[in-house]
């Protein structure tokens, strides 16, 4: 069940206030502040990516998360073509790169990442650690 949806313009001027909303989201749900950092981070760069890489004229991204059984599933969507999963995980970064590590970054901070329609609808999940107190958290 969705508990928390939103759609933002697909702007950087959204991305704090989406990022915001999920973490707020996350607190709700039980999540430590250390917990809330990682989130926030790994939203972060799935919003950045959908701002960046699937802003369609300045189209829309949608977030909606949900929580169940500890688990903290957000999925963030954009109106662009997506991209070659295949060949961003197979590609390799000059020594010297500054960008493209948004991905990696997601996958270090959560603890799964999912692609779907070629990149355009982004699924991130995070755990609550085992003894951790679940909340009921509703938007």
């Amino acid at each position: 069940m969705i508990e928390l949806r939103g759609q933002y313009r697909g702007t950087p001027r959204f991305v704090r206030e989406a990022r915001e909303a999920v973490v707020d989201y996350a607190r709700r749900c039980g999540f430590s502040s250390q917990l809330t950092i990682d989130i926030a981070l790994g939203v972060g760069e799935a919003l950045a990516n959908a701002v960046e890489h699937g802003n369609k004229d300045l189209g829309f991204i949608n977030v909606a998360c949900s929580f169940q059984d500890g688990e903290l599933a957000i999925e963030v969507s954009d109106e662009g073509a997506g991209f070659d999963i295949g060949r961003i995980s197979t590609q390799r970064r000059q020594a010297d790169a500054v960008r493209g590590f948004g991905i990696s970054i997601m996958r270090s901070v959560m603890d799964s990442v999912e692609f779907e329609h070629s990149g355009a609808v982004v699924r991130l999940c995070k755990r609550l650690p085992p003894g951790a107190a679940v909340s009921g958290a509703s938007a």
